[in-house]
């Protein structure tokens, strides 16, 4: 598989610039219009909130998919629509996108503060698609960037040369902050039979902080040694909140989490399990927060999600990461199709040769490989 970089840049105040450094050819770039791919990218998103939000309602998914399908060819649309002499790069570019899957990988490095659900974008005829399908499977929608190239995002100023050297999983330190009544709710929901998963999974963690003081206290004393970062509340682009009145803005976050310019551990990954965490601001967002010095970025979402599917997502994810020995590309793949179609909420946001040595064996028993967007969802969200 070609990894595939594909640089997006400001420029020129009203556009991006694209460059791709295509296998086997020279870069090729050309400018796009700014607010085209951000309202092509939020139409996007609107559809998949539908995709959603009628997956809880337990209407058939036909019609929604198909409508997010659309909102992707007219994002992938925008994302090609050069004018002048660069209509001629941009066509070439589209030439060499490959017919099969899993040719690509599409690594995207940003310039701060261009938010775009680049997974959403759709390569095929969405008009072909059927409306009411007998089964939804990933293959049937695998022309979506997320399925055909395992996208992933970077913010530009990452460095990702301590990835050369993953720790081992008997000495990983995962701090993990919740909203409490939330979790509290969804693991109470769980099936018994997923409990011994479930635990092998978050007694890696220490005791779950649920107040941004003992948050920041906590990194502070200890952020050398913190591989993972994981937080489930409820947020959005610009801030996350624990409960009511203790929310953490991505000032307060970029202020208060953050590693010494000296930084020589291991790099930490951070998963934002909140709602739209991914979409960012004009003023912000958490690329520029998780990119820097310390970090490779995070896993986020582009909607509204259910806290049960996301809670069980989270632990899906970690268990491969702490006991499969697999990249957080290679997760994101294989969690891109087990649990298809909500998965697509998820982006990946980060280095995607991210991993941890498996050293210690995974307990037992092993989790039954099952498709969380088939299960019961709760029906409150991490809003």
């Amino acid at each position: 598989m070609h990894s595939v970089p594909l640089q997006v840049a400001t420029d020129r105040g009203v556009s991006w610039n694209l460059t791709w450094a295509l296998p086997n050819w020279p870069n090729r770039h050309y400018h796009v219009d700014k607010t085209i791919l951000q309202d092509c990218g939020q139409d996007a998103r609107k559809a998949l909130q539908e995709v959603v939000d009628d997956a809880q309602a337990k209407k058939p998914l036909g019609p929604s998919l198909k409508k997010l399908a659309i909102a992707g060819a007219s994002l992938r649309e925008a994302i090609f629509l050069a004018s002048g002499k660069e209509a001629v790069d941009a066509e070439f570019v589209i030439n060499q996108l490959p017919a099969t899957a899993k040719v690509w990988q599409l690594l995207i490095t940003l310039d701060e503060r261009i938010y775009v659900p680049w997974g959403l974008a759709y390569d095929g005829d969405p008009t072909l698609l059927p409306e009411n399908p007998p089964k939804i499977t990933p293959d049937l929608y695998g022309d979506f960037w997320c399925l055909k190239y395992n996208v992933c995002t970077l913010h530009s100023v990452l460095d990702p040369t301590r990835l050369l050297k993953p720790r081992s999983n008997n000495e990983v330190q995962m701090l993990r902050i919740i909203n409490k009544p939330c979790w509290d709710a969804a693991e109470k929901a769980l099936p018994p039979a997923e409990k011994t998963f479930f635990d092998a999974v978050w007694t890696r963690s220490r005791l779950p902080i649920n107040t941004s003081e003992e948050f920041f206290k906590t990194w502070r004393q200890s952020r050398k040694n913190v591989d993972l970062l994981y937080l489930y509340c409820h947020a959005n682009g610009t801030k996350l909140a624990l409960s009511g009145t203790d929310e953490i803005s991505t000032t307060k976050f970029r202020m208060n989490v953050r590693h010494d310019a000296q930084h020589t551990h291991p790099v930490c990954l951070v998963f934002l399990n909140g709602c739209q965490t991914a979409i960012g601001a004009e003023k912000g967002g958490f690329m520029e927060a998780t990119g820097d010095t310390g970090f490779c970025g995070f896993i986020g979402t582009e909607a509204k999600i259910p806290d049960l599917f996301a809670l069980r997502f989270a632990t899906d994810f970690f268990w491969h990461l702490l006991y499969d020995e697999m990249t957080v590309g290679e997760i994101m793949e294989k969690l891109k199709g087990n649990h298809f179609p909500l998965s697509l909420v998820y982006s990946t946001c980060c280095h995607p040769l991210f991993k941890i040595k498996r050293i210690a064996p995974p307990p037992n028993p092993l989790p039954k490989s099952r498709n969380l967007s088939d299960e019961p969802l709760q029906a409150s969200r991490l809003l």
